[in-house]
């Protein structure tokens, strides 16, 4: 039977309306996401800033009594990692550098886009199964066990997120944030 284009269609009203909800919802998170990446720009911020942009859409463990996001990342030399200012979600931010053997308790993100690649394996192992957000670089950094890999650098230029890594690592990931990055889902037992 031909579909009379004069005659609402009534079937299904309650999915189109949730269809409606969740495109714009995806619309607002991909534009704030985007004016995240114009503001990092602008200001030469990087990556780093993303990473701010991050907390907005994973918790975290006993996340209540966490006083201040701390980002850990290692030094590199003739590279840094600038990150915005202000606080997210409510909290103010710091940044602890860190090396390979350190400890990371108290980090809840790891920034690994400008590490040397022994010194980013090393701590990648040892943040592995720790309530830590690790981001890095490439898909590899994924096959690797990290949590968030930036494509091209930033998250402007698209991400991805390993569900075996945010599993292991006791993280809560919203979904808006899954829906703007490539999900990636490794195979059990090889991270």
């Amino acid at each position: 039977m031909p579909l009379d284009p004069t005659v609402p269609n009534r079937c299904q009203p309650g999915l189109a309306r949730a269809l409606v909800r969740l495109l714009g919802i995806a619309i607002c998170v991909a534009c704030a996401i985007g004016a995240r990446a114009q503001d990092a720009a602008a200001d030469g911020a990087g990556a780093g800033a993303y990473l701010l942009g991050f907390i907005q859409y994973v918790r975290w463990p006993a996340e209540e009594s966490i006083a201040a996001w701390q980002v850990c990342t290692p030094t590199a030399p003739g590279k840094a990692a600038p990150y915005g200012v202000g606080p997210a979600r409510g909290k103010p931010v710091a940044v602890r550098t860190v090396a390979a053997g350190d400890t990371l308790a108290g980090c809840q993100i790891l920034d690994l886009t400008v590490a040397p690649a022994a010194s980013a394996k090393a701590l990648l192992a040892q943040a592995r199964k720790l309530p830590i957000l690790t981001v890095g670089e490439s898909s590899a950094f994924c096959t690797a066990g990290g949590v968030v890999c930036l494509r091209g650098g930033d998250a402007a230029s698209g991400f991805e997120i390993n569900l075996s890594a945010v599993q292991q690592a006791g993280l809560s990931v919203n979904a808006q944030l899954l829906m703007l990055g490539r999900k990636r889902q490794t195979a059990r037992g090889n991270p």
